[in-house]
């Protein structure tokens, strides 16, 4: 069975209807097993297959008009969906941890201004076309000002080894950032410190599923790459630092879209990209202290934050 664009997927879950349609993509084992129990009641299943206290939370956004209970979640009354939100988080405090942990699938306003907003927003296509021109310069640069080394031989080589050392590097700062920085517990009683956490990485908890803030916009990254670029000079020699510097940020590159295709897109089953995505989704709504890893949990075996995901019975799936 295939549900095209426009036809409602209603389940039923302790008397109450839901239309599950915009959450087809987003499932960890993929629209058709969402699908499959189109019309059903899926208490059992909820049940069966341990639903955290989060995705029964974010199940609540799809109560259908016809629903008996349809009023807010007492969670979300303490704050305004209608107005910017950056301007709130702070006054949450002591709520605020829980509030954030709390997904819903609705798009976020951050900013009262329409210029300052739509710098907060980018569409998956903007980072290739973004960052691959810089990439490829940087490997110019690399190259043209070593030009005295062309004739080495083993020149290439370190060129290459360079470039794979700044992917390596990426991964390792892909895992420390998400771990001690953007995961850092704010003071409750710090309201700038709150309202730094949520636009770092908290929004992100919060609204999982709003396609224009899974991705750095251009305008921060760029200030964060300039900054990183200058440690680069001051660590390495000179002739390494456009190389290593490539490779970071082909790194980061490839993660983001990664990262963006984990929440929306549906890989084959059993494939890489297929495990990551339940990955990150445990991650999500599960083990918040654990999986920091996207694009590979390479690093979270090394700290000991792995998150070992159950092994699927395909047969009992549907």
């Amino acid at each position: 069975m295939t549900v095209n664009d426009r036809e409602e997927v209603i389940v039923h879950h302790n008397g109450e209807e839901y239309d599950v349609k915009s959450f087809l993509h987003f499932h960890p084992g993929g629209r058709n097993t969402v699908e499959h129990f189109k019309g059903k009641d899926i208490t059992n299943q909820l049940l069966k297959y341990q639903h955290s206290p989060s995705a029964m939370y974010l199940l609540k956004e799809y109560k259908t008009k016809d629903s008996s209970h349809r009023g807010e979640d007492d969670l979300e009354k303490l704050v305004d969906w209608s107005k910017p939100m950056l301007a709130q988080v702070g006054k949450l405090g002591s709520q605020y941890e829980e509030w954030v942990k709390a997904p819903v699938d609705r798009r976020l306003r951050l900013f009262q201004s329409d210029f300052v907003e739509s710098l907060t927003v980018t569409p998956w296509y903007l980072i290739p076309l973004v960052w691959i021109p810089f990439d490829m310069y940087l490997l110019y640069r690399g190259i043209s000002n070593n030009h005295h080394y062309a004739e080495d031989p083993v020149f290439p080589a370190w060129a290459v080894f360079c470039f794979g050392f700044g992917i390596t590097l990426w991964s390792f700062l892909e895992y420390t950032l998400h771990r001690w920085l953007f995961h850092a517990q704010p003071p409750t009683d710090s309201p700038r410190l709150i309202t730094m956490h949520f636009l770092m990485h908290g929004l992100h908890h919060k609204v999982p599923f709003d396609e224009r803030r899974l991705l750095i916009p251009p305008v921060p990254a760029a200030i964060v790459v300039a900054i990183f670029y200058i440690i680069l000079r001051i660590l390495f020699p000179l002739w390494m630092v456009d190389f290593v510097a490539a490779g970071t940020l082909a790194g980061y590159v490839v993660y983001d879209l990664i990262h963006f295709y984990l929440h929306f897109g549906s890989p084959p089953p059993d494939s890489y990209l297929y495990r990551m995505k339940r990955y990150h989704n445990q991650h999500h709504f599960t083990e918040h202290q654990n999986g920091f890893g996207i694009s590979s949990s390479f690093w979270d075996g090394i700290f000991g934050t792995e998150i070992y995901l159950r092994k699927l019975n395909w047969s009992l799936r549907w």
